[in-house]
């Protein structure tokens, strides 16, 4: 029997990021996923019993190259879902916000980049990447510019990745979603219309078909999953 194509999630314990391996074990990948804490629940959730879990912060180079030598053989799929919120007046912004989504948004994605790398060139049929930016990222946000703006380098990273890498055969994508139906968005939006909002597996169905070897020629783009919302 043939061995599964590898796919790596970061933020495998994230509200997405469960969503997305959960997509991609459906789709036949040995699914991989990294977690902050060894307290993940990961393994607790159905469906998810059979991902491989490697520990470790993804804002530490050390690290992030470690996760990724863990792997150990070809990567064909990568989820970046790794990245954090925070808003407030722009007037009143201040460096440690700053710093602190720079490091969740931007510099872990980066880093996570420069660790698959080496898994991703090994595929023989070619690998593909998917970035989670978000729709502010192209239409700004008021009391969101921080965030809004290292999501929009996250999508920036997806287009000179995708232009950098061609010849190894590995296509790399963006995707802009609004806002999820995550518990932490229904706690902190209680009045809002949830009806509207994209749910988990919409956005996962849409990295895992970005990961297939059927979206293998697109790249380099920030594809909006906006939904209703």
């Amino acid at each position: 029997m043939a061995e599964k194509p590898k796919a790596f999630v970061t933020g495998g314990d994230g509200a997405l990021g469960m969503a997305v391996c959960r997509a991609l074990i459906e789709d036949g990948f040995e699914t991989h996923a990294s977690s902050r804490s060894p307290d993940h629940r990961i393994h607790a959730t159905p469906g998810l019993e059979s991902v491989l879990v490697h520990i470790g912060d993804l804002t530490s180079e050390v690290e992030a190259l470690r996760m990724f030598e863990e792997v150990d053989g070809p990567l064909a799929a990568l989820v970046a879902t790794v990245g954090g919120y925070s808003s407030g007046p722009l007037a009143e912004v201040d460096a440690a916000q700053i710093d602190k989504l720079t490091n969740l948004n931007l510099k872990t994605t980066a880093l996570t980049l420069r660790g698959a790398y080496p898994c991703l060139k090994e595929s023989p049929t070619g690998a593909s990447v998917v970035l989670v930016a978000a729709r502010s990222a192209v239409t700004g946000g008021p009391k969101a510019a921080i965030y809004a703006a290292t999501k929009a380098a996250v999508a920036s990273l997806a287009v000179s990745a995708s232009q950098e890498w061609l010849e190894d055969g590995i296509s790399v994508n963006a995707i802009l979603p609004s806002t999820m139906d995550t518990p932490a968005n229904r706690r902190s939006m209680p009045g809002a219309d949830f009806s509207r909002w994209l749910t988990l597996e919409q956005v996962a169905g849409v990295a895992a078909f970005l990961v297939s070897e059927k979206a293998r020629v697109i790249s380099g783009s920030a594809i909006p999953v906006y939904g209703r919302a």
